[in-house]
């Protein structure tokens, strides 16, 4: 809207409107008189463009954006910090306090249990959380951990099992894309769409499939995704669950429940273009079908994949394309994500 409005333009303008007969070129008095002032003007529609833009959010970003979308009640996720369990090993009697660091590579962590070394292995276990927000802290099992600052006794920290529950701070678009879901899909009084409202204000929740009367009258099934359409941890479960039994009706029977990962295997004998590798094809055809399969709904369709593999680059030609055995589509429950487990490309050398 302001991007005409130049220093030249404006320049040129105010030169106009002086109704005087001498020189206004470059290098002339008036001409040097006016460019300081003009310079700011220029400045100034530069910075109205952006104002402009904020008054709408669908061009906002940032703060801005929060505090539009706040006026609506609605407001960004903030992300969440991992957490799990670690086990220290070393000399009987050595005390590590509530409080300290411990860290894998960049990643520090922080002990939120007292622990004295026993003999008793089961009681060397202290719970730890990440110190910032971020799924790259969702460590997993048998990863060895170091102390920040030493501690004569201990010589080995490790996890059993995966450490769960970080995400990230919702982005722009993440933020934008729910608020235009709930304008959309107004949610009164615990309609089906104030469910899924309820869901997706949950940290760790990207998508939310609401299934009334499911078990009968009063009860409500809540079917939540994590990123990529994929299944979360009891953790982020238990949040939801929690969440949206403070909002929801009195009466209401609630389930919250995330879906169980469908077994995906694809083979085929393919022939490579000159030049190209088997593992860059195969890397560029799960790039290709992870995306597909993120917005499939109930059934793999056996052509549609045939048509990924067939556009995948270095791939000159293919034959004997299966998925799971068979070349057919692939039905399956709402409750199931399809996920590629095993991959097999025969290369056929010509």
């Amino acid at each position: 809207m302001y991007s005409s409005q130049t220093y030249d333009v404006v320049k040129s303008r105010t030169l106009s409107n002086i109704d005087l007969n001498i020189y206004k070129g470059e290098g002339s008095f008036l001409s040097d008189m006016v460019s300081p002032v003009n310079s700011e003007l220029a400045k100034f529609y530069i910075e109205l463009s952006y104002l402009h833009k904020k008054a709408f959010i669908e061009d906002n970003f940032y703060d801005f954006l929060d505090k539009r979308v706040n006026e609506f009640g609605v407001y960004r996720k903030l992300g969440t910090e991992a957490t799990g369990e670690v086990m220290f090993e070393g000399k009987v009697g050595t005390v590590v306090q509530n409080g300290t660091i411990i860290s894998y590579n960049e990643l520090l962590f922080v002990v939120i249990k007292d622990i004295e070394i026993s003999s008793e292995i089961e009681r060397n276990t202290s719970p730890i959380q990440a110190l910032e927000i971020g799924i790259r802290y969702n460590i997993p099992a048998n990863t060895e951990f170091k102390l920040q600052d030493e501690i004569n006794g201990i010589t080995k920290i490790y996890n059993n099992a995966d450490f769960k529950g970080g995400t990230e701070i919702e982005t722009d678009e993440e933020l934008k894309e729910r608020f235009y879901k709930i304008q959309k899909n107004q949610a009164t009084s615990g309609n089906k769409a104030h469910y899924e409202e309820w869901a997706l204000e949950v940290e760790g929740v990207y998508n939310a499939k609401i299934y009334p009367r499911w078990d009968g009258a009063g009860t409500v099934k809540v079917l939540i995704f994590g990123e990529n359409n994929q299944a979360v941890d009891l953790e982020v479960i238990e949040r939801c669950r929690e969440h949206i039994e403070a909002e929801m009706p009195i009466g209401a029977t609630l389930t919250v429940a995330t879906p169980s990962s469908l077994d995906i295997s694809i083979s085929a004998s393919i022939k490579l273009e000159a030049g190209y590798t088997l593992d860059f094809v195969k890397e560029s055809f799960l790039e290709s079908i992870n995306s597909y399969l993120i917005n499939v709904n109930k059934e793999i369709i056996y052509t549609k994949v045939s048509a990924i593999l067939a556009s995948t680059e270095g791939l000159h030609d293919f034959s004997n394309l299966l998925l799971n055995n068979k070349a057919e589509n692939i039905s399956f429950e709402e409750d199931k994500v399809p996920s590629v487990t095993t991959l097999e490309f025969s290369e056929v050398v010509a």
